[in-house]
């Protein structure tokens, strides 16, 4: 979520302790702006009584963030569902500052009330979330063609910010979002590399997209996050890249530094390979689970498209991936493990093909998942962040791993008594039910669309 720390200043964990009289971490609460305002002009209260805080942060995924308060607390009259927001600090003691880890507005809220007790949580997402709730409004396709993948994610993102209704309503200020816009692509897009630094040169990879209306913004840029580079010679798993929205940045960007968020497209990944810290258990690692699953693992990947035509019995349009393993029936091999999916607005056979090398190129290894709960006051600013690559050392019973693997997710917990608990997802993102009704309504809605 925050950009990789200076090394010339910042000095070694611990060096500057949480001041006295207050927490590590420290929660706001705003009120929403529909303009580029400095978050010291909007701040309505410190939510100093918020309980059981909990932020949720995984690759290319919206952050989540929640809270519980007393229901008969004076500052809890002042949440609004929807028109305020809240910015989650934590003191970083290499540099002795506070740095923001969450912004977001409160979309949903649970009352709980019995004869002794009045409790209320809350919920919040990132203004990337807010990309889920736009569509495209367009009567015909909108064709974005022959353009780098940096300028096309700029425009997905810019046609659900800028267009108003389908009849012509332009629903100013209400549509705006916080999200900075870059001074040298003019997008509200910020091309970074794997470190968070500025990206001078785009990437160099040519889409061409179609969309149809109602077609959801957030999505269409989750899938062409996803594609493949099908073009001859490139290596295999090239094409893609990992996004963020990182909270009030300090990026160059044409808005006033410091006021908005930004929406970075990593290329060709987030993260960076790291030689330490190293996570081994037992040790800074204090609890771990392991899982492995063939629900996670493809060497055959097919995807349909839209072939244009009402009967039922015409020829599919489709594009498909493979590797060898596929092939392979060695004593040892895996065998062949097949599956599919749906773009169900594109007629594009090149598009097709990229949709299914991007699908190949995250499902074609047979990956665990590693989940693991740091030791008290081992995580620090900065020792990494999302995307990183990490020596991860396990020796327990059947277990004895000797590996480097990626951070896919970080969850942070501010205790109520002071410590925090750090819990890090590694080597691949768990499929959930959320990702996995997500995909079945995407999937309908685009069906509709035909």
């Amino acid at each position: 979520m925050t950009d990789l720390l200076d090394a010339d200043t910042a000095s070694a964990p611990g060096t500057y302790p949480v001041p006295a009289g207050r927490g590590r971490w420290r929660l706001m609460l705003h009120n929403r702006t529909y303009a580029d305002t400095a978050p010291a002009q909007t701040v309505i209260a410190d939510l100093t009584e918020a309980r059981s805080r909990k932020l949720v942060t995984a690759l290319n995924t919206p952050a989540t963030f929640s809270f519980v308060i007393d229901g008969w607390r004076p500052a809890v009259r002042y949440i609004a569902e929807l028109c305020t927001e809240v910015v989650l600090w934590r003191f970083d003691d290499t540099t002795g500052n506070d740095v923001v880890i969450f912004r977001g507005p409160i979309t949903a809220s649970v009352d709980t009330c019995d004869e002794q007790s009045h409790s209320v949580t809350f919920s919040a997402v990132d203004y990337g979330a807010l990309l889920f709730r736009r569509i495209f409004v367009s009567i015909t396709p909108t064709t974005i063609s022959g353009l780098d993948q940096d300028y096309c994610a700029g425009t997905i993102v810019r046609n659900g910010i800028g267009l108003g209704s389908s009849s012509g309503t332009g629903f100013d200020p209400g549509r705006y979002l916080p999200l900075a816009w870059s001074p040298t692509m003019a997008l509200p897009v910020i091309a970074v590399n794997p470190d968070g630094t500025a990206r001078a040169a785009p990437s160099g990879v040519i889409r061409t997209l179609s969309y149809q209306g109602n077609a959801v913004v957030g999505q269409m840029l989750s899938d062409l996050a996803k594609l493949g580079d099908t073009t001859a010679g490139k290596p295999p798993g090239s094409g893609s890249f990992d996004y963020d929205v990182a909270p009030f940045s300090a990026l160059p960007t044409t808005s006033v530094a410091g006021t908005v968020d930004a929406l970075r497209i990593f290329y060709p990944q987030q993260g960076i390979t790291r030689t330490a810290p190293a996570l081994y258990y037992p040790g800074n690692v204090t609890a771990l689970t392991r899982a492995v699953t063939s629900a996670d693992y493809s060497n055959y990947w097919r995807t349909i498209g839209n072939n244009q035509n009402v009967s039922q019995s015409a020829a599919q349009f489709y594009g498909e991936a493979w590797t060898s393993d596929a092939i392979t029936g060695a004593a040892g091999s895996v065998g062949l493990w097949e599956n599919g999916d749906q773009v169900a607005d594109s007629a594009d056979q090149t598009l097709l093909g990229q949709a299914a090398q991007g699908q190949l190129n995250l499902h074609s290894v047979l990956l665990p998942t590693y989940t693991v709960t740091l030791a008290p006051g081992f995580y620090y600013q900065g020792a990494f962040c999302l995307g990183d690559t990490l020596p991860l050392i396990v020796q327990s019973g059947r277990l004895a791993v000797n590996t480097t693997t990626r951070v896919v997710g970080l969850t942070y917990e501010p205790g109520d008594d002071g410590p925090e608990t750090v819990t890090v997802t590694l080597g691949r993102s768990p499929r959930t039910l959320a990702h996995i009704l997500g995909d079945q309504n995407a999937a309908i809605r685009a069906l509709a669309r035909r």
